[in-house]
């Protein structure tokens, strides 16, 4: 495909992350343009992220994660919506019921205050806050500017969380939902309605809720809602 521009894929690793799959998707990729910025510095996401935009010589920006894996058209789309930030779909791709479980949740967060944009130009890129731990990506995708759109094609997810691991998780990330709460006090993901009730329901997308996944659902909204109350009672 003929460059519109360099696209820098940026990819935080930790020590022992095998990111091959990930690296192999990218070969495949119909847009050719591309660098890639691996950076392992022993560092959380945030600072690394923050080291990798500095680094970037691409017009375009792609924050991966090291267990995805990129559709090989993903990348010309979201060039082709620029200047537009581009929200792209997630699938879950962990084994067993769970994973099954929580990618069947995840279709009903693309495009809403849960989701983030993942591509964005390099000149309207900001900073990650780096005190933040989870909710830095939320936090940065407030700062970005722009009509946004989302891609069609999408990226797929190969975490292989478990259940304990998830909630451990979700219990270390509540823990910056303070310093989030100071910098965006009126936002979306704070209202437990949103949370629990609106973003399943809006656009029609209570229809998908008759479905047997629906009671494992439950389950984890009320064990994340446990999680938030004790963090709010420290």
């Amino acid at each position: 495909m003929r460059s519109l521009g360099k696209v820098s894929i940026i990819i935080p690793k930790r020590r022992g992350e095998n990111i091959e799959r990930l690296l192999k998707s990218i070969r495949k990729s119909f847009y050719r343009d591309t660098e890639v910025i691996v950076v392992d510095e022993g560092k959380e996401r945030a600072e690394q992220r923050n080291i990798g935009i500095k680094r970037a010589k691409g017009k375009y920006l792609l924050f991966a994660d090291s267990d995805w894996e990129l559709h090989p058209r993903l990348i010309d789309e979201c060039v082709a919506y620029m200047p537009c930030p581009v929200y792209i779909p997630e699938i879950i791709k962990t084994r067993g019921w769970f994973g099954r479980l929580r990618n069947w949740e995840r279709q009903f967060y693309t495009n809403t205050a849960i989701d983030v944009v993942r591509f964005v130009r390099r000149k309207d890129c900001p900073l990650f806050d780096v005190e933040q731990k989870g909710t830095e990506d939320s936090d940065w995708d407030r700062r970005i500017k722009g009509i946004r759109v989302t891609a069609l094609y999408p990226y797929y997810h190969w975490d292989n969380v478990g259940v304990w691991q998830y909630f451990k998780k979700k219990a270390y990330y509540a823990r910056s939902l303070n310093r989030f709460t100071e910098r965006n006090p009126n936002d979306k993901i704070l209202n437990f309605k949103y949370r629990c009730w609106t973003v399943f329901t809006e656009k029609r997308k209570w229809r998908k809720l008759f479905h047997p996944y629906i009671i494992g659902l439950l389950f984890i909204l009320l064990i994340r809602g446990i999680i938030y109350l004790g963090r709010r009672t420290k």
